[in-house]
């Protein structure tokens, strides 16, 4: 199976994931020195070899077929894209919007830095917009660019807009709280998951 079936901040909500930073074409310097899929169980060898699995699984011809097969399973009414790993290719896209077309009734819901790239710009705003799908760009506090004035919404990492509920301990997941794929005009912060804090709000140190 490629899709996981949930986690601790998910839930029983399922997800896909890819490699950590090499398919994330936007990553900026946070991202290089403070993704959390760079720590934690997305260190284990099982984890790592699973996502490699994935990444192969989007260069063929049926993992369109294969997710949407996998998805309708598990009757989940909504699905993250992207625990770790990112929209790396116009082709790797156009297959997410073929499967988010397919399936109507299910929200698909996230974050990407690829917003950054001007060369999935169209391609990811594109499938960003579909009715079913709640894409919100990801920034922080080492982001030299914006998405703001593009319609995006943000997830930021100790930025502004709402707190994540989970974060804060209101709720137990994500399937708990739901915000995220009800709410398309929506902008939500993360607490900054490791490392120093005083060193991440002082972005000099990125330079």
């Amino acid at each position: 199976m490629l899709i996981s079936r949930g986690n601790l901040k998910l839930g029983s909500l399922p997800s896909f994931s890819l490699p950590v930073i090499t398919t994330c074409p936007g990553k900026t310097p946070f991202c290089e020195r403070y993704c959390f899929g760079l720590k934690g169980n997305f260190t284990m060898l099982n984890v790592i070899d699973a996502n490699d699995r994935r990444l192969d699984a989007t260069l063929k011809n049926d993992f369109v077929d294969i997710i949407i097969k996998e998805i309708r399973q598990t009757r989940a009414p909504s699905f993250r894209i992207h625990v770790i790993g990112d929209f790396y290719t116009v082709e790797y896209i156009e297959k997410w919007i073929e499967i988010a077309k397919e399936l109507p009734d299910v929200i698909f819901f996230g974050s990407t830095r690829s917003w950054r790239c001007d060369f999935l710009s169209e391609a990811i705003k594109m499938f960003r917009d579909m009715e079913n799908v709640y894409l919100k760009a990801s920034v922080d506090l080492t982001d030299t660019l914006s998405p703001l004035g593009c319609g995006w919404n943000l997830w930021s990492v100790e930025g502004k807009g709402m707190a994540c509920p989970h974060d804060v301990g209101k709720v137990a997941s994500c399937l708990a709280c739901k915000r995220c794929w009800s709410t398309k005009n929506l902008d939500v912060t993360f607490k900054l998951r490791w490392g120093d804090l005083a060193e991440y709000l002082t972005p000099r140190l990125f330079n």
